[in-house]
């Protein structure tokens, strides 16, 4: 349930310099004429009348309440990638040469000559670090590493499916995905199973189109597709073996994250393309429909029972702040807040499986944080 967290400033914006602004197409209202309440307990469920709550075209706003995560500090310098486990500690250090595994099987693993960690990835049963050579030369190397057993598999240029320079990776309870290449050399959507390490290749992108942003919750993949059109066109959709199924209810080509589980979907979308990092966030439930305001593009992660993203100061006396989703109660909190205003930001979450780990920069002083989800 993770995605590229090394670099991901970089990564954001060579992304929106590729794909340019997007056709036109119909976008999910920014208001509702009635906001729900998340501070009142239990789940916003339909209406008397068996209705749902909102639309896809008018999503009913949530109501921001407080309720903020136990919080520890994280040992050693916030230029440090640290992203805290049960029992285990993967952390990337500054220069990104090398990714150390901490806990009760130990493991260095190095990156290549002339390579940089790009993906540190934990959850409760695997590690993965990706290392990706800076000219982009060779193929990107995956190094998987089974929690239970130290086991450790390599995913490269000489793997069926192979790797490719660059590219979106995801790590899920049981498979990975990473971007090979296919028949007459089209990029693909390679699925590889973590207990034998062998992998296929599903989905392949048409000619001159691609894909990013991959993110593996539970059972199901999503990513994010885009085309050469002028402009460019983003679409946010489940993988299959090889078809792709559209997110209901995002504007379109105008995607950028998205998460899917059992309870339902959490997505945003860039209303303005030439603000790339300003996104707008939206969930979509068995009850309905719902608009969770403005937040900052790359940053959704789904941990647990729950959906993060951060929120940027708006105004020069607002904080930076991690928002949590939680599907089953449609409830929408402030699980961090940094002390100072304004000048202030947070890098994306990054999920442990049962912790969730945070980095946040700001005048009153850089923190790294942890705290365990229940």
């Amino acid at each position: 349930m993770a995605v590229r967290r090394v670099a991901a400033a970089g990564t954001a914006v060579a992304v929106a310099l590729l794909l340019g602004a997007c056709g036109s197409g119909s976008e999910p209202a920014a208001t509702a004429p009635h906001p729900i309440d998340s501070t009142t307990s239990g789940a916003a469920g339909p209406s008397p009348s068996g209705t749902t709550i909102g639309s896809p075209e008018h999503p009913a706003v949530v109501a921001l309440a407080h309720s903020a995560l136990h919080w520890t500090p994280v040992p050693g310098p916030t230029k440090d990638l640290v992203t805290v486990g049960d029992h285990w500690t993967l952390t990337v250090p500054s220069g990104a040469a090398e990714a150390r595994l901490t806990g009760p099987h130990p493991v260095t693993i190095r990156a290549g000559d002339h390579s940089s960690i790009t993906d540190a990835l934990l959850d409760g049963d695997h590690a993965l670090v990706v290392s990706e050579d800076r000219l982009a030369a060779d193929p990107d190397r995956g190094v998987v590493v089974d929690l239970a057993s130290g086991r450790s598999i390599t995913l490269d240029g000489t793997s069926d499916p192979p790797t490719v320079a660059g590219g979106t990776w995801a790590l899920g309870p049981d498979t990975l995905t990473h971007a090979t290449l296919g028949a007459h050399r089209r990029y693909c959507v390679a699925t590889v199973d973590l207990d034998t390490g062998h992998g296929t290749t599903g989905w392949c992108a048409p000619p001159r189109s691609g894909f990013s942003r991959a993110m593996i919750t539970g059972s199901a993949h999503t990513m994010m597709t885009f085309d050469d059109h002028h402009p460019s066109c983003r679409t946010l959709v489940e993988v299959g073996d090889k078809q792709l199924t559209p997110i209901p209810g995002v504007a379109r080509c105008k995607g950028w994250d998205s998460s899917l589980t059992a309870l339902g979907a959490v997505w945003s979308v860039v209303p303005e393309e030439r603000r790339i990092e300003a996104a707008h966030f939206y969930a979509h439930t068995a009850d309905g429909w719902y608009d969770l305001g403005p937040g900052t593009s790359g940053s959704l992660v789904t941990c647990g029972d729950s959906s993060f993203f951060t929120r940027d100061p708006v105004s020069r006396t607002d904080p930076a702040q991690l928002l949590r989703w939680q599907p089953d109660r449609a409830r929408l909190t402030v699980a961090y807040a940094t002390e100072a205003t304004g000048n202030a930001f947070l890098a994306p979450p990054r999920c442990g499986g049962t912790h969730l780990t945070l980095t946040a920069y700001s005048d009153a002083g850089d923190e790294q944080v942890t705290a365990r989800l229940d």
